[in-house]
């Protein structure tokens, strides 16, 4: 065969094997779909079978009378409030069956919970089936048992949390497993049920998802995790165990379910996470619409490895927040909870930011206030970098004459046209990266500021001017079927004006100038729906970069086409080294007649 049909035949071997892998992959997923339905099934059956293996009503001879069906416990709920926070406890499981936020948040955490925040399950996508007395109850706390199949006694107490690291959305969870069986009872698998996470709006769906922290390095996964890739199938769960798992959880774009292990020493545990599929829409607007789907996500961590001789008992400590996701509240209740904010790259920059926006709405007493004075605050740290930006466009726009002249003088050699262009810039003291490299420094702040504007909980429900809600669209009404959103439509004209006082390069013709005209639309375009806070920001940006331009206009000096004096190099000393010899003639230190040569 020739060298074309060997590459053929390759790349046929290649793909062969490719869809091979995939194709047992498929297998492996479809085969654990199966287990874990089965599973769902045969405890489905196991809950099923005392109901059904109940005698029927004695006839009325003589025969002895069937025993009495057994009778369901009644449901017993207790509600614990502090602050702005009401937690709905129940005897259905055992735990947290939702937790209402007040306030300004206005959320009901956990509605499509399959069962409470804190269910102790056997296998981690099943049911806590365990029939929970409430115990004991106050003010504070509330205490639930009960006992399970194998004879182990569940008690759990759920108290509301005090002190420097307390918090309203947070609650203290003791668990206790005591052995009253004559056998020894071990177990990997006792699940504690970390909520259901559902989004407040079909478009917010994209920010929902479960995160991990396993010895301080804390992960997540979006909602795209379900998605399905080129050469597979949608996964339907996230399975795995770690060596340090010290808290796992779900969340939305603005609110969290973390569910922490609080211990001296780490233990291993696992992780499981899983999406289902609402029968409702979230939005009333998309009910009846095929093409809407929307989705809760449920999570699961387990305990460490139960392990009770007769009559032993254990005790694990854990910590369940509910709430918003604001890093000041994560960062204050400590022991790593600030991690699960996930603001990316440059977190660095967004927790600094985040940090100084909370202290100017200490001193404002408003979150739009705070947006604007944080833009502000932001603007005057990078005005000098800003100002030698423009001060180096505008010293190149000096230069185009000269640049045209070498375009024209050089135009049939490029190589050459490149070097008197380099040359040009060396002789007149100007950085041809000078009014670009400004704007990368800027990028870091720009990204880490909008990381913080897009999920800071703080700015929702807040309203200021004309907007109603900081964390949504300023909508004022439609038109033609259009959203009216005033901040985006300032933002864009405040993006015209601003382009129209900033210097072009001299090397920018007028294809790229019709391109750069252009920009404002599409950044009004991708931006139209952002969050009012974003365009806020945006606006007042461009607002006080005018204010800045016109500012050096008036008080700073016009920059003036002048070449730089260079120093002339220092007399290289003549070199001993033979490979750095100059080609001339090596003179003599003394002169005189030179002895004579011997030898003839």
């Amino acid at each position: 065969m020739d060298r074309k049909s060997w590459i053929i035949v390759t790349l046929c071997v290649i793909l062969a094997g490719v869809n091979l892998y995939y194709v047992q992959e498929n297998q492996k997923l479809a085969q654990a779909e199966a287990a874990r339905k089965k599973q769902e099934e045969a405890a489905k059956k196991a809950v099923a079978a005392p109901a059904a293996a109940t005698p029927a009503a004695a006839p009325a001879t003589g025969a002895a009378p069937a025993a009495p069906a057994p009778v369901e416990t009644p449901e017993e709920t207790h509600s614990l409030k502090v602050g702005t926070v009401t937690y709905e406890l129940t005897s259905k499981g055992g735990g947290i069956a939702r937790a209402a936020l007040a306030g300004t948040d206005r959320v009901l955490l956990n509605k499509n919970g399959l069962e409470p925040v804190g269910a102790l399950r056997r296998e981690a996508a099943g049911m806590d089936s365990i029939a929970y007395k409430l115990t004991a109850k106050s003010d504070k706390s509330a205490t639930f048992e009960g006992t399970t199949s194998e004879g182990i006694v569940v008690t759990k107490t759920y108290t509301l949390t005090e002190g420097a690291e307390g918090d309203e959305h947070l609650v203290d969870l003791k668990i206790t497993l005591k052995n009253t069986g004559t056998a020894q009872h071990r177990s990997e698998e006792y699940y504690l049920y970390a909520g259901a996470a559902t989004a407040l709006k079909h478009d917010d769906g994209r920010y929902d998802g479960f995160f991990w922290n396993n010895a301080g390095d804390a992960a997540y996964e979006l909602s795209k995790y379900f998605g399905k890739g080129f050469f597979s199938e949608a996964p339907t769960e996230y399975r795995h165990s770690y060596n340090a798992l010290r808290y796992g959880g779900v969340m939305t774009r603005f609110y969290t379910h973390i569910l922490s292990r609080m211990a001296e020493k780490d233990a291993p545990a696992k992780f499981w996470s899983s999406r289902r599929k609402l029968a409702q829409p979230i939005d009333a607007a998309n009910i009846g619409k095929a093409d809407i789907e929307d989705f809760a996500y449920d999570a699961a961590m387990s305990l460490p490895v139960v392990d009770l001789a007769p009559g032993a008992s254990v005790t694990e400590h854990y910590q369940i927040y509910l709430g918003p996701k604001e890093y000041d509240r994560l960062s204050r209740i400590g022991h790593q909870r600030s991690y699960a904010m996930f603001y990316g790259y440059f977190k660095i920059v967004s927790i600094a930011l985040s940090k100084v926006m909370r202290w100017m709405h200490d001193i404002s007493g408003s979150w739009g206030l705070a947006v604007i004075l944080l833009t502000i605050f932001v603007r005057l740290c990078l005005w000098p970098i800003h100002a030698k930006s423009t001060m180096t466009m505008k010293r190149m726009g000096l230069l185009g004459p000269l640049m045209k002249e070498l375009q024209e003088k050089y135009k049939d050699n490029p190589q050459q046209q490149q070097l008197e262009t380099m040359k040009l810039y060396k002789d007149y003291g100007v950085n041809p990266l000078g009014g670009c490299l400004p704007l990368f420094l800027q990028f870091p702040i720009f990204i880490g500021l909008y990381s913080v504007l897009e999920v800071a909980a703080e700015l929702r429900g807040q309203s200021f001017w004309w907007v109603q809600d900081l964390a949504a669209a300023d909508t004022q009404g439609h038109f033609l079927g259009i959203s009216i959103n005033p901040l985006p439509l300032i933002m864009g004209l405040t993006m015209v004006a601003q382009m129209k006082l900033t210097p072009q390069p001299a090397t920018v013709d007028k294809t790229q100038q019709r391109i750069f005209m252009l920009m404002p639309l599409f950044f009004l375009w991708i931006s139209y729906d952002f969050a009012a806070a974003l365009a806020l920001y945006w606006s007042t940006q461009n607002i006080f970069s005018i204010f800045q331009t016109r500012i050096m206009k008036l008080y700073m000096p016009e920059p003036k086409l002048e070449k730089v004096a260079h120093k002339p190099a220092a007399a290289a000393a003549t070199a001993q080294n033979p490979f750095f010899n100059t080609g001339a003639p090596a003179k003599d230190k003394k002169k005189g007649p030179k002895p004579p040569r011997l030898g003839g």
